[in-house]
Parts: structure tokens; sequence; C-alpha cells
């Protein structure tokens, strides 16, 4: 094992819960960037920026969001 990685999992080792599913959040983000290197994410700067994607989006947000929590229980 690195060194790199023992120093990961030793600080993965001190994190409470609610820490531990934002470092899984983190990694899923990393690694869905990583897989589609192609595609460039909007990243809104302002809540105008924001208002305006989201006035745009068909899907339900709450619903993908229930979904991302169940996965993580």
């Amino acid at each position: 094992m690195t060194m790199l990685r023992q120093r990961i999992e030793h600080e993965l080792d001190t994190l409470d819960n609610r820490s531990m599913a934002s470092v899984y959040e983190q990694l899923r983000l990393l690694n869905s960037m990583r897989q589609s290197p192609g595609k460039r994410r909007i990243v809104p700067q302002n809540i105008e920026d924001v208002l305006k994607l989201t006035s745009t989006s068909k899907g339900s947000w709450s619903e993908t969001v229930v979904s991302c929590r169940e996965e993580r229980l």
C-alpha cells in the first residue's frame, strides 16, 4: 500500500458518519468528472445563474435527492 493511501485511510478512520458521507459524495463527483471528460459542467457563480439553470430543468430534484440519500444508507 502506498504512503498516500495509508494517510488517506488514517484520516478516514477519524471521521464521523456525516463527514464520511460528505467524502463519499466528493469521491462520486470526482469519479463522474473523470469518466466523462468531454462534458463540461456549468458552475453557477451567483443566484441568478442558479435560477436560470434550474428554470429549464425537467426532472424532479426532490426525487434525485431522495434516491441519493437512499444510496448512502
